[in-house]
Parts: structure tokens; sequence; C-alpha cells
């Protein structure tokens, strides 16, 4: 008899699940796994119950699927020997599920800044970036992030006050549009590590009104805040 025909068609759904899970960066919404894995809500809700007791999956404050510690465990590594950027990237996922802000990850390479994932808004009318895409060091709010909590020297008075002003605050902004893109301001703010290292740059961007740009800005420095033992 074939083997492929025996089996446990549940075993095989509770696979399909986490593997979508995984697939979302580690985290996903019960709506996005039932169209992911082509399960009714009803169906899916019964898995997501029984993967969450067993400790497969965990539900974080947000109500967002996680994987679970007896799943890390299972893969060898322990619940809280976590990849940053990838908390830091899940963070950013979920604040644009709850903002709808386009968010992305900005890091430093060697040849200098990158947009390493990206999150577009639901919105109807909003920017695309691809992967990867290098982002402009003088002219973008992450740059001003990595210039202010890194061991950059300023170049002069304006960009040491500049810089003095984004310590205190504990974010960025650029106000003014870039690489073509008329009207659209980003907000960015550090993700550090316990020794105050620089590991990661959060950035929203979006077309924002002024007098909504710290109400923002507040809120992407919550969700960074959750992760980052230096706030």
């Amino acid at each position: 008899m074939d083997e492929t025909s025996q089996g446990v068609n549940s075993v095989d759904i509770a696979v399909t699940i986490l593997t979508f899970v995984a697939s979302q960066n580690g985290q996903a919404r019960a709506i996005d796994i039932a169209n992911g894995c082509n399960l009714s809500k009803s169906r899916l809700h019964k898995y997501l119950v029984s993967l969450c007791r067993t400790g497969m999956l965990r539900q974080n404050e947000k109500g967002l699927y996680c994987l679970g510690s007896t799943l890390l465990q299972l893969a060898g590594s322990p619940a809280t020997n976590t990849d940053p950027i990838g908390e830091l990237n899940a963070a950013l996922i979920a604040f644009r599920d709850t903002y709808n802000h386009s968010t992305g990850v900005v890091i430093a390479t060697d040849s200098g800044l990158v947009l390493r994932h990206y999150h577009r808004s639901f919105r109807n009318v909003d920017i695309d970036f691809l992967p990867n895409t290098p982002v402009p060091l003088h002219a973008s709010s992450a740059g001003q992030v990595l210039m202010s909590f890194s061991d950059y020297q300023p170049q002069n008075p304006a960009q040491a006050q500049l810089i003095a002003q984004i310590q205190a605050q504990g974010y960025a902004v650029r106000y003014n549009p870039t690489q073509g893109i008329p009207g659209a301001q980003s907000i960015a703010c550090p993700f550090r590590n316990q020794k105050g290292e620089l590991v990661a740059i959060a950035v929203t961007m979006g077309f924002f009104s002024t007098d909504a740009i710290p109400q923002i800005a507040a809120q992407l420095v919550r969700s960074v805040a959750a992760l980052d033992p230096q706030h």
C-alpha cells in the first residue's frame, strides 16, 4: 500500500498551520492563517485551541498567533534564544496591522543603510519599496537615527543640535519629500541590545500630517520599547 495514502489528516493540517505561521515571521492573524491554509474560521479555531494548549503556538497580547515554547524547544532553540531582527520585524508587522501605516526594518551594512524588510499598509494609495533598498544617510529618518545613536561625529553645529534633539525625544522625523516621493514623511526610532548598541532601526512611513506625527512617533516608540531593554 502506498504510504502517502496513510496517516492522519489532522496532523497534516496542524503542520500546515505551523508552517504558515513560521513563514509570516513567526506570528499571524487568525484570518490570515485561515486564508493561507484554506480553512474555515470554525475549523481553524479548533486547531488553534489545541496547538496553543500544547505550546506549539501561543497568542500574544495583540491577539496574533506566534510560535510557542514547545515548538521552539523541539527545534532545539530555547524560547529565550530569539532573533532580535526577527522580533523587531514581527513587531512592525503588528504595528502595520494595528495602525495601518507602512513599516520597515533598516540595518547598517558595510555598504550603507539598507531597508531589509518592508510591510506596505493596506491603504489604496501608499508607498512601495523593494526589500534591500539602499537608504540615504543624510536624507532619511533612519539615517538621522544612525547618526544619533552610534559613534557618528556631527559635521556642523546644526547637525549636532539635531542629533541632541533626536536623542532627547527618542525618534527622528524626515518631513521633506525625498527620492521622488512627494508629500511622504518617515519616522524612525532605534532598536538596541542590552549593551546599548544599535541593532536595527524601526521605520514607519506614509503621507502623514504634521499634527499627526508626534502621536504616530509615540506609537512606534512604544512598540519598539516592548522589545528594547534600553527603554
